[in-house]
């Protein structure tokens, strides 16, 4: 990343593959083999993909002396002088403004999405990232928004179990990447992350476990209940198997510090997100069914 020029770098394109959840309108409403739906998920992640590099900006203009102190974030576009503050401002302005003007031609729904995402990710940058438990339910909200706007854009309605999911998956993200920052700083300094203070190694362990049960709940009752095809449920046990491998990277590896690279970057959550993909194409849209 650090060849790239210090505007690009400024909006994180590493983290743009957060905002692919979007496409959730189409995997989950059967929608895939439509262009104009695909299209329409496809600008509501241009949408979010605007308005969550503003965010950034905006965290990194808060956070700018503070990153400055810090061994790795000091290289930071910001924090380095690469990039003039008022340019920065002036960009995190114009990404959220085209970012709503956008959501507004998408529809109301996904208007208000966007709207939302702006305000939750603002009070997060400007303290909330501060407060146990708060912090990271921000950005699950963040993740459940995009998924939303995903199916509203279609004229679609998710259903509760899909939204709690997503919720809870968000949630063992979040508390996977706080347990790694805490055992990397096992004793926390003017280095490591203020909001490890309120967390302990056990009460990270039980959230990401007990939010990790949540999320395979809560998608089992979604190929369960949906009305789509009961037969969905045989991708439960890939979907579990994906989420314990997960958490054993997590727990004994004292990996997690950024997911998206794990996802990016492990083979057997690779090779479980594609036969999850699969087996789900399969069963929908080949009207398979097993159960009633």
């Amino acid at each position: 990343m650090s060849t790239l020029p210090p505007l690009l770098r400024l909006l994180r394109p590493q983290q743009w593959t957060k905002n692919l959840a979007a496409f959730a309108g189409v995997i989950f409403g059967g929608r895939i083999t439509e262009p104009g739906s695909v299209m329409l998920d496809l600008l509501v992640v241009l949408t979010f993909t605007a308005a969550s590099s503003a965010t950034y900006v905006f965290n990194d203009l808060r956070d700018v002396d503070y990153d400055r102190q810090h061994p790795a974030r000091r290289l930071r576009p910001l924090a380095a002088g690469e990039v003039a503050t008022g340019t920065a401002i002036r960009l995190a302005v114009a990404l959220a403004l085209g970012a709503l003007l956008l959501a507004l031609l998408l529809g109301k729904a996904t208007f208000v999405c966007l709207a939302l995402y702006l305000v939750i990710n603002a009070l997060y940058s400007s303290g909330l990232k501060h407060v146990p438990l708060l912090d990271v339910s921000c950005i699950a909200m963040g993740y459940v928004l995009r998924v939303l706007a995903g199916i509203y854009v279609l004229g679609d309605m998710p259903t509760a179990w899909i939204t709690l999911c997503t919720f809870f998956l968000a949630l063992f993200l979040g508390f996977s990447k706080r347990r790694s920052e805490f055992v990397a700083h096992a004793t926390p300094t003017g280095d490591s992350r203020p909001v490890l203070r309120g967390y302990g190694r056990d009460i990270l362990d039980s959230l990401l476990n007990s939010s990790a049960t949540m999320a395979v709940m809560s998608y089992a009752m979604f190929t369960a209940t949906s009305g789509k095809s009961p037969t969905l449920i045989i991708t439960v046990p890939i979907v579990y198997y994906a989420i314990t491998h997960y958490t054993r990277l997590v727990l004994q590896e004292d990996r997690g510090e950024e997911p998206d690279q794990i996802l990016l970057r492990d083979r057997t959550i690779q090779i479980s997100i594609v036969l999850w993909l699969v087996c789900f194409i399969a069963i929908f849209y080949g009207h398979v069914t097993l159960f009633r």
